[in-house]
């Protein structure tokens, strides 16, 4: 009875990391959306971007990751510090553990 318990839960386990895997794929790939109205553009609509302007600017800055990412990717560094710049790309973009890597290529790169 035990064993069959136990291979009963070990599949639904296995179901429901499927599963989860398979949503975390299909949000990654979901189109940029962005909010029809701001509740800024009730009171100073002149100030506010258009929706297909917000779209095409989140649009440019998913492909800036991109580019990012690949470059980092290609690196000759260790694993933890790429890591490290990984996530600086998506949590913090600016910053200066980024900056600096980001510089010395460019510098590497004019030489």
């Amino acid at each position: 009875m035990r064993k069959l318990f136990f291979k009963g839960m070990c599949l639904v386990l296995a179901c429901t990391a499927g599963t989860a895997a398979l949503q975390a794929q299909e949000s990654y790939k979901k189109k940029h959306e962005v909010t029809k109205y701001t509740v800024m553009e009730r009171f100073e609509p002149e100030m506010i971007l258009s929706p297909q302007e917000r779209i095409q600017l989140k649009e440019n800055r998913v492909a800036e990751i991109e580019q990012t990412r690949t470059i980092v990717d290609t690196l000759d560094i260790s694993e933890r510090k790429r890591e490290r710049l990984l996530q600086d790309i998506i949590d913090q973009p600016y910053s200066s553990r980024l900056s600096k890597t980001m510089a010395k290529l460019e510098f590497e790169d004019e030489e």
